[in-house]
């Protein structure tokens, strides 16, 4: 008997700990089942004759935004190529748990709902036994024929498993060779934003201390590079943080990096301190600040004040060790146009190393699918089920600020032009203008279609400067673009190299060491010859 668990990542990077920890949890029937990992970018035709050639007696696929029109299509046709026949088709994750009838009607036998190990156990052995009647497993859904059609039937939910019980999912690296390694400490939000799937589940799980810092341990011996915790808001349990940072920073390799996502409002100064003190690329942090109004804000279900975020931003900034990433969304309710300028310029004054402009997903499932529509939204119907407009913002705009977030991450995220967007935003009247501008510049010269090589852009950064800029402007901007040029780019066979600057006091030499580099931004270590 041979179960074959398929996941479809975004990226090769990316790996998917649902498949392996369906697998280990199954205990002693492990042994019955295989993975299968491909990506979004492989061939099609590939990934369904290696599903086929692999000749399962079941097949199980877990499903999100990135991969669930793929799977759909996956299911349908091979339930076309068997002609009916078994193999047993399933599928887990949040898009088959929220959409099951979007799965069972391309041919999956049931759907595996929310937290997938128990069910998946239980239906191991009833398949390593031979028996077939998985309708009695709880946390499954199906269709069950009538006279008339076909009804959605469901058996009652398992209880939430301890994190305690849950198997460590890592103990061989092969398959994770060069990808990230996903972990988790906990399970469950305490908030309840209305966009998401994880306010579904209100109260939060922890796993236990022991175990975790043995489980650190482990990445941390294999000198894996980068560990992302998915703990939906990873300083929600105070001591639970502060014990992991204060472990990770203890027994630091010097090249491992951990990922957390976490809460601006909840941080302290007792953490702020502990994290300023980490060394420079051990953490990666991210803060989901979603908008700046305060009518926004509140709707949506969550808290925010802009005073105690900037606080935070620039307590953690004040170490220069973190990788600090922050997030809006666009297509919110009450965030026109305009006013989501203002949010785009708040987070932008906090010089966070990574500003991330996402856009509304309007997710089966949530609170916000529930009200869109009296919000007036009209979103895709596939996955990922983004907005087009709302009644706040049209449709033009959204397009616009998608323009407005490809110059986002070709010029700030990029971490090219630290020095130089300072100086070349004083000409405009916001950050928010100048990109605006920026975008418009991009689609007149047809850049748009044939995205400029990384070398490229500090001449075409150039050439938009010499449009908005005066004479004296553009001789500051040409040093400080020389400057960003020298601190990413070896300009000869030997890994030092010096420049003479003018940055507004006179002409200096600086010299760059190119094997010695910033680990937040990748720019080579400089100093000022005397």
């Amino acid at each position: 008997m041979k179960i074959l668990l398929v996941a479809i990542n975004a990226k090769y990077i990316h790996s998917c700990p649902a498949v392996y920890a369906l697998r280990a949890y199954s205990g002693e029937y492990s042994q019955y089942v295989e993975i299968a990992e491909y990506t979004i970018n492989d061939r099609y035709e590939d990934i369904l004759s290696g599903i086929m050639e692999a000749e399962a007696d079941a097949i199980g696929f877990s499903c999100y935004i990135w991969n669930a029109d793929y799977t759909r299509q996956l299911i349908r046709d091979i339930r076309s190529i068997c002609d009916g026949t078994r193999p047993l088709l399933f599928a887990g994750g949040p898009e088959a748990t929220n959409s099951p009838q979007a799965f069972l009607d391309m041919g999956a036998d049931f759907i595996i709902r929310g937290e997938g190990e128990r069910p998946f156990r239980d239906l191991t052995e009833l398949l390593a036994k031979g028996e077939i009647v998985w309708k009695n497993v709880a946390g499954l859904s199906w269709y069950e024929k009538k006279e008339n059609g076909k009804i959605l039937l469901c058996s009652p939910d398992p209880k939430p498993l301890s994190m305690d019980s849950l198997p460590f999912l890592y103990d061989n690296l092969v398959p994770f060779d060069n990808r990230i390694i996903y972990y988790e400490s906990s399970r469950g939000c305490p908030f309840r934003c209305s966009y998401c799937l994880s306010s579904i589940e209100k109260s939060v799980r922890l796993r236990n201390m022991d175990t975790v810092k043995k489980e650190l341990q482990f990445f941390l011996d294999h000198t894996v590079r980068q560990v992302k915790f998915v703990d939906r808001t990873f300083n929600c349990n105070h001591a639970h943080a502060m014990e992991i940072w204060r472990y990770i920073g203890e027994h630091d390799n010097g090249i491992t990096n951990f990922h957390f996502e976490i809460g601006a409002d909840i941080v302290s100064q007792e953490e702020i301190s502990l994290l300023n003190n980490l060394r420079p690329g051990l953490v990666q942090m991210e803060i989901g600040v979603q908008s700046t109004n305060q009518e926004t804000i509140g709707e949506v279900n969550r808290t925010m004040d802009l005073g105690r975020l900037t606080e935070v931003v620039n307590g953690i900034r004040r170490g220069n060790n973190i990788n600090l990433h922050l997030d809006l969304i666009a297509g919110l309710p009450y965030e026109a146009y305009e006013r989501f300028a203002e949010s785009f310029n708040d987070v932008y004054a906090m010089r966070a190393n990574q500003f991330q402009l996402g856009f509304l997903k309007v997710l089966p499932g949530t609170v916000m699918h529930d009200k869109a529509e009296s919000y007036g939204m009209v979103w895709s119907e596939r996955a990922p089920y983004e907005i087009y407009r709302t009644k706040w913002i049209s449709y033009r705009e959204i397009c616009r600020l998608h323009e407005i977030c490809d110059m986002l991450d070709l010029f700030y995220n990029s971490q090219q032009f630290i020095r130089t967007l300072p100086v070349l935003e004083k000409h405009f009247a916001d950050p928010f203008e100048m990109y605006e501008q920026l975008s418009c510049f991009f689609r007149r010269k047809g850049y748009r279609k044939n995205i400029p090589a990384q070398k490229q852009r500090y001449e075409v950064l150039k050439e938009f400067a010499a449009e908005h800029t005066d004479e004296k402007g553009m001789t500051e901007i040409l040093e400080y673009l020389k400057f960003d040029f020298a601190l990413h780019y070896n300009k000869s066979r030997h890994m030092v190299y010096s420049q003479v600057l003018d940055l507004g006091e006179g002409p200096v030499e600086y010299v760059f060491d190119y094997q010695k580099k910033n680990p937040l931004n990748a720019e080579a270590e400089y100093h000022v010859v005397k």
